[in-house]
This record gives C-alpha cells, sequence and structure tokens, in this order.
C-alpha cells in the first residue's frame, strides 16, 4: 500500500480497484477499500502535459495499470495521489 505524506503525518492510501472515464473527462475511481471519488480531469486539458487528452477518443484509451496509475500512453499517466491532492485544494 503506497503512503503519502500529509501535513498531519503519513496516511496509508488504498489501491485503486477501478476507473472509469466518462464523455465530460472525469475519471470514477474506486477503491479497494470501498471508497470512491470522482476527478475532473477537464480543467486540466489547457495544461501541456494533458493537452493530448483533449481528443475523446484517446482520453478513452486510459487504463489503469498497477494500482495506482491511470495510463495512455508511456509518456502520459496520471497517479491516484495526484488527483486526491488536486482534489483537497
Amino acid at each position: 500500500m503506497r503512503q503519502i505524506e500529509t501535513t498531519k503525518g503519513t496516511m496509508k492510501m488504498s489501491k485503486m480497484r477501478s476507473v472509469r472515464l466518462t464523455e465530460d473527462y472525469k475519471i470514477a475511481v474506486e477503491l479497494e477499500n470501498g471508497s470512491s471519488f470522482v476527478y475532473n480531469l477537464g480543467p486540466k486539458l489547457q495544461t501541456a502535459r494533458f493537452a493530448a487528452l483533449s481528443d475523446k477518443e484517446f482520453f478513452q484509451k486510459g487504463r489503469l495499470v498497477g494500482e495506482d496509475c491511470i495510463k495512455w500512453s508511456d509518456s502520459l499517466m496520471l497517479y491516484a495521489y495526484e488527483m486526491l491532492d488536486g482534489m483537497k485544494r
């Protein structure tokens, strides 16, 4: 299980069980511990890192790799900790 640092110490993060990519650039994530969340990637499509995902067909090709990463290509990945950290802000 991956550990992430928080301002209140170390927290264990559950592994991703499944991901579902929606038509409106949201990612529905189900964790092994039964929790789930939805991450809106739409605002990030304007960044250089995620601009290629504005192609809906390419966005839909993302797949869960291992337990903590969504991968579209060898150079384009998104990790669970990034989504969770982005949601805190």
